[in-house]
């Protein structure tokens, strides 16, 4: 497994088709989200993108097996029809870190509310794209309001409309082909194999964060909506506009460029 640098995906997109669309590639969804997206007519080519939080940890090397899976299920499905190109490893530890850690302190006096998963999904948004505006403008992603009736908060109605509001403000569509689906066996029906939940993909530290001892998923909608509204959509929509600039700029600058917007501290 070897990460790029953006310069290098930049060199590899001058290559491809221009209505190639970004796969976002991680878990169980969001492969069966870029098959699934696959039926679109106007979706032929695909450049899957994996990218990791700097709290993941376990088997990376499952993701080639994955990978490999879902170019073999495209191909019983589409043929020669579809194209999903080499998968491409890229990530940003310090756009990850100025996001969900650098003002920990201040979202919280500011909120009484924080978790990293919220922040984190809309890294893993961001990330891609500047990659996205260079082909299509598109991106898949395998969110999901519901997992077999349990919430995810960081896939919660409130968050979905937060990270496709930001991508369009950014000028890329963010497609959710699973958003409304409920049911995990459809999930695996969309796959063309077993593969549950949680299973062969790497692990997470902050893990069911806002689950209580219980099991019970707690938190507060108003206080979650108010830190989206007023922290999370302009500091990503700020973050986008200089990663869209000037590529992979320091933590400093970014650090900087979100000090100097006004209404966002």
């Amino acid at each position: 497994m070897e990460e790029k640098k953006l310069f290098e995906i930049y060199d590899l997109t001058k290559d491809l088709p221009k209505d190639t669309v970004i796969g976002e590639f991680a878990g169980r969804d969001s492969v069966a989200a870029i098959l699934k997206a696959m039926e679109d007519s106007s979706i032929s080519n695909i450049l899957p993108i994996a990218s990791f939080a700097p709290t993941e940890y376990g088997n990376f090397e499952i993701l080639k097996f994955n990978y490999e899976k879902m170019i073999k299920r495209a191909k019983e499905l589409y043929g020669s029809n579809k194209t999903i190109y080499p998968l491409v490893y890229y990530s940003n530890f310090d756009l990850w870190s100025v996001i969900n850690g650098r003002f920990v302190d201040s979202i919280i006096e500011g909120f009484n509310f924080y978790t990293p998963c919220v922040g984190c999904h809309a890294y893993f948004h961001l990330l891609r794209i500047p990659i996205a505006l260079r082909l299509s403008k598109k991106i898949i992603a395998g969110e999901r309001e519901s997992h077999d009736g349990r919430i995810k908060i960081n896939q919660t109605a409130e968050s979905l409309d937060a990270y496709e509001k930001m991508a369009k403000a950014l000028n890329v569509e963010l497609i959710m082909p699973l958003r409304y689906v409920e049911d995990g066996n459809n999930v695996e029906k969309i796959l063309g194999w077993e593969w549950k939940e949680g299973k062969d993909h790497q692990r997470c530290a902050f893990n069911k964060n806002y689950v209580n001892p219980k099991g019970n998923v707690t938190y507060n909608k108003d206080k979650m909506k108010e830190y989206i509204d007023k922290y999370l959509y302009p500091v990503c929509v700020a973050l986008g506009e200089l990663l869209i600039g000037e590529g992979e700029p320091t933590k400093e600058r970014m650090i900087q460029a979100l000090m100097n917007r006004s209404g966002i501290f």
